[in-house]
C-alpha cells in the first residue's frame, strides 16, 4: 500500500467548497432548518467565499488602516442577503431592516457634532443618540454609511424616535475623553430641541461608549456590547475615563448574540434596576436577515415605549 502524495491532499477550504457544491440547489433547499442551522449555513458560506480582513487595532499590532475592515462591513448586508437567498431559499423574506423600514425618514447633517439626524415621519418627541461599532478605531466611512446608518434610519422610522447618529472621533488619534465630549455636546443638541426623553444606543464598542455616558441618558440600548474592550485601550487613550457601575444605569435593553465571537457576555448587569435582556441566534457581525430585523424591531419597540414613559 502506498501513501497518497501530499500534493493531492485537499485543504479544509477545498473540502468545504466541495460540500457546498454537492448540497447546493438553485433557490436553496426545501427543508426546515433551525435558527442555529440557518446561521451555520449562512456564516460558513460567507467565511469560505469572502476573505476576512485584519480587524486588529493599531495598538495591538494592526497596520492601522481601517478601510479594508470597514469595506468588509459595508458589503456584509448585501452579501448576507445574497447568501441567504442561495443557501436558505428564495421563498423566505431576506430583506434587511434598513431596506424594509427606513422609507419616509428625513435625513439632515449636524456638522457641529459630526452627526446625521434621522427624523421619522411621525415623531413622538423622544430622541436617541446612536454610536457605531468599530473597536474604537474604525467604523466610519463606508461601514457607517452602508451598514450602520440604514439600521439607525429603520429604528427611527419604526419607533417614531428622532435619532442623532454620531461619527465620533476615533482612537488612537483621539482620546476617549474627546469621544465623551462629543457625546455630551450631542446630548445638548437634543435638549436644545426639547427632547421628551433621551436614549443612548450603541453597537459593540459603541455600546461601551454609550454605557460610559449612562448619566446623560434616560435609557440605554446596548447591542452586542463589547464592554471588555474598554480595558484593552491604551492608557493614554483611556486616561481617567471609565464605565460607571451598572447600579447607576437607567432603564436598559441588553441585546446578546448567542454565538458572539468578538464580545463576551457582560457580567454584573443584574445590578441594573430596570434591565431587559434579548438573545439572538447571531454572531457578532453576521445573522440571518430575519434575526437582523428582529434585533432592530426590538430596539424600535424599546424606543417607542420610552417615548410614552
Amino acid at each position: 500500500m502506498t501513501d497518497t502524495p501530499a500534493h493531492n491532499a485537499r485543504t479544509p477550504e477545498e473540502l468545504q467548497e466541495e460540500q457546498f457544491r454537492a448540497e447546493f440547489q438553485v433557490g436553496g433547499v426545501d427543508r426546515q432548518l433551525s435558527a442555529e442551522e440557518q446561521l451555520a449555513q449562512l456564516a460558513s458560506y460567507i467565511d469560505v467565499h469572502y476573505e476576512l480582513p485584519d480587524f486588529t487595532p493599531p495598538w495591538k499590532g494592526g497596520v492601522g488602516d481601517p478601510d479594508p475592515a470597514d469595506n468588509y462591513i459595508a458589503r456584509l448586508p448585501d452579501r448576507i442577503t445574497h447568501t441567504a437567498m442561495l443557501m436558505l431559499g428564495s421563498g423566505l423574506d431576506h430583506s434587511m431592516p434598513g431596506v424594509v423600514w427606513a422609507e419616509g425618514v428625513e435625513v439632515e447633517e449636524v456638522p457641529e457634532v459630526g452627526g446625521r439626524l434621522f427624523t421619522p415621519s411621525q415623531p413622538t418627541g423622544a430622541w436617541a443618540l446612536s454610536l457605531h461599532s468599530g473597536g474604537w478605531w474604525r467604523g466610519s466611512g463606508n461601514a457607517l454609511e452602508i451598514a450602520w446608518r440604514p439600521e439607525v434610519a429603520a429604528a427611527a422610522q419604526r419607533s417614531g424616535t428622532i435619532i442623532l447618529d454620531l461619527d465620533y472621533p476615533l482612537a488612537p488619534q483621539s482620546t476617549v475623553a474627546e469621544m465623551n465630549a462629543m457625546v455630551r455636546t450631542a446630548a445638548g443638541v437634543a435638549q436644545h430641541h426639547n427632547a421628551t426623553s433621551l436614549t443612548g444606543w450603541g453597537y459593540s464598542s459603541g455600546a461601551a461608549l454609550a454605557a460610559m455616558n449612562a448619566p446623560l441618558f434616560d435609557a440605554l440600548v446596548l447591542t452586542f456590547p463589547d464592554l471588555g474592550s474598554v480595558a484593552g485601550l491604551p492608557a493614554e487613550v483611556l486616561a481617567e475615563q471609565a464605565v460607571p457601575e451598572p447600579a447607576t444605569w437607567p432603564r436598559t435593553l441588553l441585546q446578546v448574540a448567542l454565538q458572539d465571537e468578538i464580545a463576551q457576555r457582560p457580567t454584573g448587569l443584574e445590578q441594573v434596576a430596570d434591565l431587559t435582556v434579548r438573545e439572538y441566534v447571531s454572531r457578532h457581525r453576521i445573522s440571518t436577515p430575519e434575526v437582523a430585523r428582529q434585533r432592530v424591531a426590538d430596539v424600535a419597540d424599546f424606543l417607542r415605549a420610552q417615548s410614552s414613559r
